[in-house]
């Protein structure tokens, strides 16, 4: 179901987006491959593939085992959306494992669906899981109190199109 999902909203980013021929670029930091088309790209992760808009750069790293994949936004950089991978892991550690990371936020629960959280200053930080096997992908989403409400629609957009590999 989930990678039906994601190949409907990347057939309607490619509706939308006209019929341009798609372009093949390499990642800067590594070999990974960008599909890019109108205005978007479709990252392939490990495990999981992604469609990032264009005016996002990206950055890999680890932290504490954990890999991340984060992609600011060039014209806020407290803007950004971000793919955290815990190999080895169930839901339930992952998941206290992010909260702890992320322990300036205050969550709210959504009864199992995107988590919400806001730290003192205003800013928003949601989240969602995804489960495949022993590996737990968290895809998140922060940004300023003072985002634009269609800033924010998209981060949450881009954020649905993660789809987990078979």
């Amino acid at each position: 179901m989930k990678k039906r999902i994601g190949i409907f909203l990347l057939l309607t980013v490619l509706l939308f987006s006209g019929c341009q021929k798609p372009q093949y670029l390499p990642e800067a930091k590594n070999d990974t491959i960008y599909t890019t088309v109108g205005g978007a790209s479709v990252h392939a992760g490990e495990g999981y593939t992604m469609t990032i808009p264009e005016h996002y750069v990206y950055e890999k790293e680890q932290d504490d085992g954990a890999l991340e994949e984060t992609w600011e936004y060039i014209k806020k950089d407290d803007v950004e959306l971000k793919v955290t991978t815990y190999k080895n892991a169930d839901e339930i550690s992952a998941r206290s494992r992010f909260l702890k990371d992320n322990e300036d936020y205050i969550f709210e629960d959504l009864m199992g669906y995107s988590l919400c959280g806001q730290d003192l200053d205003g800013d928003t930080l949601w989240f969602q899981l995804h489960v495949a096997g022993e590996t737990v992908y968290i895809v998140s989403w922060k940004y300023p109190k003072n985002t634009s409400e269609a800033l924010q629609k998209e981060l949450e957009d881009f954020a649905a199109t993660l789809t987990l590999a078979d």
